[in-house]
């Protein structure tokens, strides 16, 4: 209303004829339409100061109406008004250019017109996507137009890596048969079914996905790995992506940041205060030699204790290498030796053997799998360097029982072994929705714990109450659970427990060790239930339960 009343003094104050009037007013309509409806909101979503553009514009406009009236000529007022109009719109233009993708840029010319509404669609099926795939050699992949038909496998990708994101996975399998594709997710430790794919679209979404990550689609049997990024409201994620084949199908792994799911503090592990002593007294000394078993379950963190205990060495002052079949996590200053499979002139034995010719300090065998290989360890004994190595075994008891069965000699096999850890994964309450209470006495029994220590536990919940209602916590988004962390049995092997060991009394080593107080693996979930760390569900769920995690006895069940 101001900008009118403006005009029309303006008007009044200058003589000037009703069609040249006409000829001002005119231009500015348009200009208006095209500031307000485009350049406005286009500088908003490239992010471009539309404030700082909108006051270029608007006082460009301002300018130029003044000249064109009070310039006395006319035919010089009115084209100089007008260049004063379209400069910031020609100068918005060519920044803008300059700052977008090329598929998303202004131009002339009719030759290139199909190109032109080619490149809109492109950028309005772009606008519409929720996420953005970077392929394996750094590259950002176009979003389909909607009108191809590879946009409904963009967005398909989209359904299965964006809810993942959002509901804290940590990772994501699917399997493609002849009759679909099953789909699951891992949060916190805890894999859930998904809803299937069909077939066809299943197959697309597995070509997608190989090809973004850069694997080869037509190779359906041989194991592949690749990487690829997505971004998104979330913020920018890695993927790295693991196929194998066989005659029933294809198997895909989509593991989110899988560095930074390796990447833990050797004292945010989960080691308890009298675990983590134990352990420094393999860093410095005579004991800084020989071999220490690091033991779990599949998939219960002994890849991840594995480097964490080989980044507590000092890497100035020690020679620190590993040998892996895949680097899951760079550790700095650690020298990172990739064995590659596909090589059949050197065999897994062959280069660790090469890797111990170089004295190194401190070593992580992470695929120690075949007898030749533990064998090139144990021949080294406890002269030779501190060797980390990752096994498979649900027990420490087990772990020792593999280990003499890998190596084909009980006494040799022991003889060399400085310690061994077995451990499990347990989920941390969620600190935004557990809930207090007072224990049972029956309760405190199953704990072993006397009545009245304790006063209070936790658990588990999921809802928050906000005013009157009660609602999913947006924090856990529902599971009661946010993260995990380790508990461990830590089973020291001083001279005493190896003379046991060797002479094939293993519960006697055990006992030994226990009366050094040994911790217990479910004394030590025990002690992350009393302090709020975890909840009796949880305890119940992992160390005791028959099904949990493959964990159906502690040490002291099976000595």
């Amino acid at each position: 209303m101001q900008m009118h009343v403006f005009l029309a003094d303006a008007v009044t104050a200058v003589n000037v004829a009703w069609w040249k009037m006409l000829l001002i007013y005119a231009p500015f309509i348009p200009w208006a339409w095209l500031i307000s409806a485009k350049l406005d909101k286009d500088a908003k979503y490239f992010h471009l100061d539309s404030k700082r553009w909108g006051v270029i514009h608007l006082s460009a406009g301002f300018v130029a109406f003044l000249a064109a009236l009070l310039i006395p000529l006319f035919w010089v007022s009115w084209p100089i008004a007008m260049m004063i109009l379209l400069a910031p719109v020609l100068t918005y233009w060519k920044i803008r250019n300059e700052a977008v993708p090329e598929s998303q840029r202004y131009s002339l010319g009719a030759g290139n017109s199909e190109e032109r509404k080619e490149a809109k669609r492109a950028a309005k099926a772009a606008r519409d996507a929720a996420l953005t795939f970077t392929d394996a050699t750094k590259s950002q992949r176009s979003v389909p137009a909607k009108d191809d038909p590879a946009y409904a496998t963009h967005i398909l990708a989209e359904d299965v890596i964006g809810p993942a994101i959002e509901g804290r996975a940590s990772r994501v399998e699917l399997a493609l048969a002849a009759k679909g594709c099953a789909m699951a997710q891992t949060v916190d430790g805890v894999r859930f079914k998904r809803e299937p794919i069909p077939a066809d679209a299943g197959a697309r979404l597995f070509a997608f996905l190989m090809d973004t990550a850069g694997m080869n689609v037509e190779d359906r049997r041989r194991r592949q790995t690749g990487r690829c990024s997505v971004s998104g409201p979330a913020g920018t994620r890695d993927l790295s992506l693991t196929v194998t084949g066989s005659s029933a199908g294809q198997q895909m792994r989509v593991d989110f940041d899988r560095a930074a799911q390796y990447d833990r503090p050797y004292d945010g592990l989960g080691l308890l205060p009298q675990q983590i002593e134990r352990l420094n007294g393999f860093r410095t000394g005579e004991d800084s030699s020989g071999l220490v078993l690091v033991s779990s379950p599949s998939g219960q963190g002994a890849t991840t204790s594995g480097y964490s205990l080989v980044s507590r060495h000092d890497a100035y002052l020690s020679n620190i290498k590993t040998l892996e079949v895949e680097v899951m996590r760079e550790v700095e200053g650690v020298d990172h030796m990739q064995w590659d499979a596909g090589n059949p002139d050197v065999d897994y034995a062959t280069q660790l053997q090469s890797i111990m010719r170089r004295d190194p300090d401190v070593l992580l065998a992470t695929d120690v799998r075949d007898p030749e290989s533990a064998k090139v360890i144990a021949d080294v004994g406890l002269s030779g360097p501190l060797c980390y190595v990752p096994i498979r075994s649900n027990t420490l008891t087990d772990a020792i029982r593999d280990w003499a069965r890998l190596v084909g000699d009980v006494k040799k096999a022991t003889s060399c072994i400085r310690g061994v850890t077995n451990q499990r994964l347990l989920r941390k309450l969620c600190p935004n929705c557990k809930t207090p209470y007072a224990p049972s006495a029956e309760q405190l029994k199953a704990l072993n714990l006397p009545a009245g220590k304790v006063q209070q536990l936790y658990a588990e919940s999921g809802k928050v109450q906000v005013k009157n209602k009660i609602e999913q916590c947006s924090v856990c988004n529902g599971t009661g659970y946010l993260g995990q962390t380790g508990v461990f049995e830590v089973f020291v092997v001083d001279n005493e427990a190896r003379k046991m060991l060797n002479a094939g009394d293993l519960k006697a080593a055990l006992a030994h060790a226990r009366r050094n107080k040994m911790i217990y693996l479910k004394e030590a979930a025990i002690a992350k239930v009393v302090n709020g760390e975890t909840s009796i569900n949880e305890l119940i769920r992992v160390i005791a339960s028959p099904k949990g995690s493959g964990a159906k006895k502690s040490s002291q069940d099976a000595a």
